[in-house]
């Protein structure tokens, strides 16, 4: 087990959460859910050459926890959250995805397309 599995796992367990999404950067993400005691490694959607970072937390964030809200699983929600991180830092400054952005990128990943 790796430092971020062993820190990921502490976590989950102290704040005894269901789930816990940890953003890596270039390198996607990790879901981690207590359930399955088991890791999912996200690889980054589109290019790994952001363009600018600036509000990609917060757009995972919302999304996620959007996801969630509207009943997805732990890993949809994860797998959206990824979709909209990586669109929005191939924009420049503070941007936002939209609906048509967001539902066309991941009509496109559902049927195998190019991320």
């Amino acid at each position: 087990m790796n430092e971020l599995e062993r820190c990921s796992s502490a976590t989950l367990k102290k704040m005894g959460l269901q789930s816990l999404l940890v953003t890596r950067g270039k390198d996607g993400m990790a879901l981690f859910e207590r359930d399955g005691k088991k890791v999912t490694h996200i690889p980054v959607h589109g290019s790994d050459q952001a363009v600018d970072v600036t509000g990609a937390g917060d757009t995972v964030l919302a999304a996620f926890t959007l996801a969630l809200v509207a009943g997805g699983s732990a890993l949809e929600a994860a797998q959206i959250a990824n979709i909209a991180g990586g669109l929005v830092v191939m924009k420049r400054g503070t941007a936002v995805v939209t609906r048509g952005e967001l539902l066309s990128a991941i009509r496109t990943e559902a049927s195998g397309g190019a991320s």
